[in-house]
């Protein structure tokens, strides 16, 4: 039997984890069919980050396949110079990537730590810097069913990112809102081509 006071901290627990990572529970919120939402939301630290939401006709299963693998990013997403895993202990991974940015950028690595939560309501990813080209870099991916069948899947990409270099939050905050509906198309596109 679970005591009220454990019952009202994970109520607690689960209201912050909500507010921190913000996600899609209701239908109606779903974005179109074949449209990438993509807004800045600020975080409970002040902090800004992009999320993109989008539907894909595409099986939850496979599209985490995709999103969960670090060490073939490069094969499956776009600007990805080199990526690795490096270590793996249970469902913590620790992975290094390598952006190919546009001249005159240098190109960014990072090399963070992810946990990887799986159930069949909902498959999330969320990492952390660990050490590379960056101040900050967290995010997540959460993949789960948008659909009865299973046959299409909700997937929410969330990614606060600011490099070491001085270019200002406003500059990198548009060019993530340009950059994230291709990548969620790429993945949408890989993960069609899977079995």
């Amino acid at each position: 039997m679970v005591s009220m006071s454990s019952a009202v901290r994970r109520l607690a627990a689960a209201s912050l984890l909500s507010a921190a990572f913000p996600s899609v529970a209701l239908a109606e919120d779903l974005p179109a069919r074949g449209q990438v939402d993509v807004k800045v939301v600020p975080g409970p630290d002040g902090a800004s980050r992009v999320v993109a939401r989008a539907v894909l006709d595409v099986a939850p299963k496979k599209v985490w396949a995709i999103v969960s693998d670090c060490a073939h990013y490069k094969d499956h997403m776009p600007r990805v110079e080199a990526s690795e895993l490096l270590k793996r202990e249970g469902n913590v991974y620790t992975c290094k990537v390598t952006l190919n940015m546009p001249f005159p950028l240098s190109n960014l690595t990072a090399v963070t730590e992810a946990v990887h939560e799986e159930s069949d309501q909902k498959r999330v990813r969320r990492w952390h810097l660990v050490s590379g080209d960056y101040k900050v870099n967290e995010g997540s991916w959460e993949v789960s069913p948008a659909d009865d069948s299973g046959t299409s899947s909700l997937v929410v990409y969330s990614v606060r990112a600011e490099p070491n270099s001085a270019v200002p939050e406003s500059l990198r905050q548009a060019a993530q809102k340009k950059e994230l509906p291709k990548m969620i198309e790429r993945v949408k596109s890989e993960a069609s081509k899977l079995p």
